[in-house]
């Protein structure tokens, strides 16, 4: 059986310790599952140290706040822009790739939080943006707001593979991304070009039908080589080809579950190489307590998914 070590995304942060360390349920601190001996491998911060000094009680855990809506752009019936001022200390911890919120319409309740990946940050400004497609209960009881929304944040575990990402610089990367996709993928390619990479983007507009890439057209360090139905067999056979002629360091793979699983599965030039992948799984309440974004690896282990860094191609 392999071990595997987990990392938690909020390990070391405002909001660590959390609930999981009043329930024993932490996913790093071996201290705080129940265990009598230290092997949590995380260097750090104490986190069992942490919850001791707090009175053995979590820190205050993220809450809710009002947010206004400096500019909306509608994109055809079903892709809504939102441009919305938040505190600065806000707005500069959601710049890191893999930063999401949870939003709602402020008439309704907690059931109506959505999670919703940072497309972009204009920290000098205090601005946020978030790109919404709208299909479901919760989106649909947003696409009418004009003043304000209410959000909660920062969440951070919207991509896997930060390790990677943050290893990749002076270098050359592969985005592949698809419908809503493109819009997580925008804050990766940005942070990829602030650290001096080259970037070649292969993008499936899929049921948003809308290009998100139209930013970076005219950037010399961005290349949209090609748009595409990324279910295509002759599309997977491109890819491949072009991933074995080119000396990627990293790949990102935006989609959902079953496209990025068969992506992974059938480009053989893939393997061994750096993914990093868009968490697609089912996110609900973002704190690790509900189990809606569990999976399991291969040793059944169940895994929270909107906390956890999975850093094994094996899930």
């Amino acid at each position: 059986m392999k071990n595997y070590r987990w990392q938690c995304i909020d390990a070391g942060s405002d909001y660590c310790p959390c609930y999981l360390a009043e329930t024993m349920d932490c996913i790093t601190c071996s201290h705080l599952q129940g265990k009598e001996f230290c092997d949590c491998n995380w260097r750090g911060v104490c986190i069992y140290q942490a919850f001791a000094f707090e009175g053995d009680k979590k820190k205050v855990p993220r809450e809710d706040m009002e947010a206004l809506i400096v500019k909306k752009e509608e994109h055809g019936s079903n892709i809504t822009i939102f441009t919305l001022k938040v505190p600065h200390y806000m707005a500069r911890q959601l710049s890191q790739p893999g930063s999401y919120i949870f939003v709602r319409n402020k008439k309704l309740n907690q059931y109506f939080d959505a999670p919703i990946s940072i497309m972009s940050t204009d920290i000098r400004k205090d601005l946020i943006k978030i790109a919404i497609e709208i299909h479901g209960i919760k989106t649909k009881s947003i696409k009418d707001v004009n003043d304000s929304i209410l959000i909660r944040g920062p969440y951070w575990n919207g991509i896997f593979g930060l390790e990677y990402l943050k290893q990749t610089k002076d270098s050359n990367s592969l985005i592949i991304a698809r419908g809503i996709a493109q819009a997580p993928a925008m804050l990766l390619i940005n942070y990829l070009l602030n650290n001096n990479n080259q970037i070649d983007v292969i993008i499936d507009e899929g049921s948003s039908n809308y290009n998100f890439m139209k930013e970076f057209y005219g950037n010399e360090n961005v290349n949209i080589v090609k748009e595409c139905d990324l279910y295509d067999l002759e599309v997977i056979d491109y890819i491949d080809k072009k991933i074995a002629l080119k000396n990627y360091s990293l790949i990102f793979v935006g989609a959902s579950n079953f496209l990025q699983n068969k992506l992974l599965n059938n480009i053989e030039s893939l393997k061994n190489k750096k993914i990093v992948t868009l968490n697609s799984n089912e996110i609900c309440c973002g704190e690790g307590i509900c189990g809606a974004c569990t999976v399991h690896d291969v040793n059944g282990i169940p895994i929270r998914t909107c906390k956890t860094q999975i850093r094994d191609k094996s899930l």
